[in-house]
């Protein structure tokens, strides 16, 4: 081999090696890629016997010492809570809330489950809804959103916009429209001024949360209150209908406001409580279901 033949086999290489070095600066030199924006699954159910590190719930119950309290109820509603008597479905709160909504509108909407009545004016003159009973119409719509929401569809529950799509594919389905509105204030509390203007209206929110609280009973006694409360830190969707505004004072003197909203759990149980604003929570999205 002469030495010609190795000059240019020297310059090849360092050709190539220029190349190469070229490529991997002209590689390096690009705008990095954004990253795709994580896509969170509601899927919150197990709550008996739950590992609170696996994010089930934890009880976390508080007392408030005082010696005067007062209650602002005006915006206190009255709504169905139903949860899910089928042990072999999992990861449900998603249908539930889409459940709860779906039967909260159907006394005003009669269409929205055929041959069905959610409730009944009582003496007083007051509407009361019946408590879930396993009645056949409720169950069929709650496989129906099951369906619908694409629960459970090569991933543990259901994503927000397929709660979304779902539950507008059924209401559209029965011959009504749906459209969302946004009541989001922050990541521990929503906007009340649109959450009042929406239950003067006759309409419900929903709450799609990444962490929460649950109140399932507050009571008051001579000079404390006792709220029973859960944490949990497993993605969940609740249907919230009403509020009510609790105002601790000692000495006269007032020392905490709370805002509860009301709420149905969407838990197998079907329980009915609240979720405490500016507490243990994350909210990612915060709705206002509007059907027309």
């Amino acid at each position: 081999m002469n030495i010609r033949h190795w000059q240019t086999r020297a310059l090849s290489l360092s050709l190539a090696l220029l190349f190469v070095l070229l490529g991997a600066s002209a590689l390096c030199g690009r705008a990095p890629q954004r990253a795709s924006a994580r896509e969170v699954y509601y899927s919150d159910t197990v709550y008996t016997d739950a590992d609170y590190n696996g994010g089930g719930l934890q009880e976390d119950n508080e007392i408030v010492y005082r010696d005067n309290y007062t209650v602002d109820d005006d915006y206190r509603v009255v709504a169905p809570s139903y949860g899910n008597g089928d042990a072999s479905i999992k990861n449900f709160c998603a249908v539930t809330a889409g459940l709860n909504i779906v039967v909260y509108y159907d006394r005003f909407y009669p269409n929205l489950i055929p041959n069905f009545n959610p409730g009944m004016t009582v003496s007083s003159g007051a509407y009361a809804y019946f408590p879930d009973m396993g009645f056949d119409q409720t169950d069929e719509v709650f496989y129906t959103l099951y369906d619908e929401m694409q629960t459970n569809v090569g991933v543990t529950g259901t994503s927000g916009e397929n709660f979304k799509d779902g539950l507008q594919s059924y209401v559209e389905g029965q011959g009504y429209d749906l459209s969302y509105s946004s009541f989001y204030s922050s990541r521990t509390n929503v906007n009340m001024t649109q959450f009042e203007n929406a239950i003067d209206a006759g309409k419900v929110g929903v709450l799609l949360l990444t962490k929460y609280n649950f109140i399932y009973a507050i009571t008051h006694n001579e000079e404390r209150t006792y709220i029973s409360r859960s944490i949990s830190d497993n993605p969940h969707i609740m249907m919230v209908y009403g509020y009510i505004v609790i105002r601790y004072y000692n000495n006269g003197s007032l020392f905490k406001t709370e805002t509860y909203l009301q709420a149905s759990s969407g838990f197998s149980s079907g329980h009915q409580g609240y979720i405490r604003m500016d507490d243990y929570m994350q909210i990612e999205e915060a709705l206002i279901v509007n059907i027309s």
